[in-house]
């Protein structure tokens, strides 16, 4: 038996949303599940890194235990899109690409929020893998509660600096406690982030993405992140959160402005080889698996 799953890219956090928002990306990354065989081969890299072995197989074997099985012997080749340790959610496109093949390769439907408890236990948090699962922008919370909205009509224009940063390196740059005034600051500016995308009043994004939690302290580690932001801003984004837990940066624009963003972001990664920029759309597919035959 084969089985196709495409899993796409996600963005988390879109700054005052810490560890709960989320949103999904018009970028794929194609797992090819094959029953009866066993390895792992990532397409499109040029080496094969541990990312997402792990991930996909305990996906997929927490998944069949869950449904009352047990999950084949598969051999998995993923056609490689999102870079990897980017921030932009390939450790939560290998989980959900588990989570998705087990119900295929057993034929057994598992429920959307057991679907989401299994994954964000495995990610450590809820933001990317809700986003992966189900599209479109994401709140989620840490009990299992998700509520989605329609993928917005801007542009997400990655800059990606061409280096690779782990999710839990990135943690560890964060203080333990919070000053008070912080949380109310983060409280109203997230509550803004759900008015802005729910009413589609995206010059609210500027103030509606703006952190104290998580972004000031991750900021100064990031290649050349201040001269990004600062480029798409002047060239017209509405706001560049980190991308989930960076290394990337995400300009959020409204399509009018897009082209001039790019080209911004563009100027800066000419000045800083390997970053690039990748100009996406958000996405309102989730993770999608059939079988091949």
């Amino acid at each position: 038996m084969r089985v196709a799953v495409r899993a796409p890219a996600t963005t988390a956090n879109l700054g005052a949303g810490f560890d709960v928002f989320g949103a999904a990306l018009a970028l794929e990354n194609l797992f090819t599940i094959e029953t009866g065989r066993e390895g792992f081969r990532l397409q499109g890299v040029p080496v094969q890194p541990d990312l997402g072995r792990n991930l996909f197989h305990a996906a997929l074997d927490r998944t069949a235990a869950e449904l009352g099985g047990q999950a084949p012997k598969v051999a998995v080749t993923v056609d490689v899109a999102v870079p990897l340790r980017s921030g932009l959610g390939s450790s939560a496109s290998a989980i959900c690409a588990g989570v998705a093949a087990a119900q295929v390769l057993l034929s057994k439907h598992l429920a959307p929020a057991a679907a989401l408890r299994i994954a964000a236990e495995l990610d450590g948090h809820p933001d990317n893998v809700a986003a992966c699962l189900f599209g479109g922008v994401t709140i989620a919370t840490d009990d299992g509660l998700v509520r989605r909205l329609p993928a917005p009509d801007l542009r997400a224009i990655v800059f990606y600096p061409g280096t690779e940063l782990g999710t839990e390196a990135a943690r560890r740059s964060l203080g333990r406690e919070v000053l008070r005034a912080d949380a109310v600051f983060n409280l109203g500016r997230a509550s803004l982030l759900v008015y802005a995308f729910a009413l589609q009043d995206y010059d609210l994004l500027s103030a509606a993405c703006e952190d104290r939690l998580h972004e000031p302290q991750r900021l100064p580690a990031l290649p050349y992140a201040q001269e990004a932001r600062e480029a798409a801003l002047s060239a017209g984004a509405l706001a560049m959160p980190i991308s989930g837990s960076g290394p990337s940066l995400l300009a959020l624009a409204r399509p009018a402005q897009a082209d001039a963003v790019a080209l911004a972001l563009q100027a800066v990664a000419a000045r800083h080889a390997p970053a690039r920029v990748l100009d996406l759309a958000f996405a309102d597919r989730g993770t999608e698996a059939q079988a091949l035959d």
